[in-house]
């Protein structure tokens, strides 16, 4: 994998740097996002990591994690979206949003901003990438950059159970592995590890889940009373989705989940070649042919109904 040679000559020019994501982070988002930035500290940069809404608690586990801002200390002269091309989608201040320094975006989903980027399509994760950049800074890796690149790496390819499982991906899982990182205990908080209030919403996902066998969908939808009367909220539903999708005769699943009166999150999610990213373009999102999702600003019934229109005419 060969790194833009500008794009390490900006890196190696700046300063003082932010390092991003898109909001609702997951695995490859924050494992990228700060172990990029504790290499770049390692070069001496004054390197930030950068998420206006905070560290989801499933990920507060990460080196670092609790040194991530909600504002930069100071303007940064750099800008880096790490597995986000689209600065309306980064979880940032709205003034660094309007008024951006250069930004850098280092992304592995097919679609890219105007500008200087980086963008790997087949790359199993942005971690992936960042191993690369890291290398080609001559910055050598440590315990707590592997531990965030492992949780890149087995957040995005479902612990290398994923389409895009590939050889590259394991022999670099081999190499992180060589850090003294523990496998087991990482894939249990990205994938398994949940709240017992959790669990009961969970339960309520599945109680209200729908199966149309003729076309292969699954789905259900969380409203702001299911989340109210667990005593949960939308992070806990971290990979709800997934048990969607291993419904046997599933194509694609979807889950809604009502966060406010008129604003719904939406994951979509692939088991064969259906490409659920061009189904959340339509409504403002993105992601990965097997695994996308979007934001509405409507009630859940509607929001429903549109979805699942679109999703049902890619399935018939």
């Amino acid at each position: 994998m060969r790194v833009p040679e500008t794009l390490l000559q900006k890196l190696r020019e700046a300063k003082r740097i932010a390092v991003t994501s898109h909001v609702s982070p997951e695995g490859d988002a924050l494992g990228s996002a700060l172990a990029l930035a504790m290499g770049l500290q390692r070069l001496g940069k004054r390197a930030e990591v950068i998420f206006s809404d905070g560290v989801p608690k499933r990920y507060a586990f990460l080196p670092n994690a609790e040194r991530v801002l909600k504002v930069p200390s100071a303007k940064p002269d750099l800008l880096v979206l790490v597995d986000c091309s689209d600065l309306n989608r980064a979880d940032l201040p709205q003034d660094l949003k309007e008024a951006p320094p250069t930004v850098i975006v280092i992304d592995h989903h097919p679609k890219g901003r105007d500008g200087l980027n980086w963008v790997e399509p087949k790359a199993a994760a942005t971690g992936e990438m960042v191993v690369a950049l890291l290398k080609a800074l001559r910055v050598p890796i440590t315990k707590e950059i592997a531990t965030c690149l492992y949780t890149a790496l087995i957040t995005d390819t479902g612990v290398f159970h994923f389409a895009n499982t590939t050889p590259k991906a394991l022999r670099l899982a081999a190499q992180l592995l060589r850090h003294g990182i523990d496998p087991q205990e990482l894939a249990y908080r990205v994938m398994e590890g949940r709240s017992f209030a959790a669990t009961r919403l969970l339960a309520r996902m599945l109680t209200k889940a729908k199966f149309e066998p003729d076309i292969g969908l699954s789905w259900s939808a969380l409203s702001l009373k299911d989340f109210e009367q667990t005593g949960t909220n939308d992070e806990d539903t971290e990979n709800f989705v997934n048990f969607l999708r291993a419904v046997e005769g599933t194509r694609v699943a979807v889950l809604f989940r009502q966060v406010k009166p008129e604003r719904v999150r939406v994951s979509l999610r692939a088991k064969d070649s259906t490409n659920v990213a061009m189904i959340a373009r339509k409504f403002d999102g993105g992601g990965h042919p097997a695994a996308a999702g979007c934001r509405l600003k409507q009630p859940l019934r509607q929001a429903v109904r549109q979805v699942l229109k679109a999703v049902r005419k890619v399935l018939k």
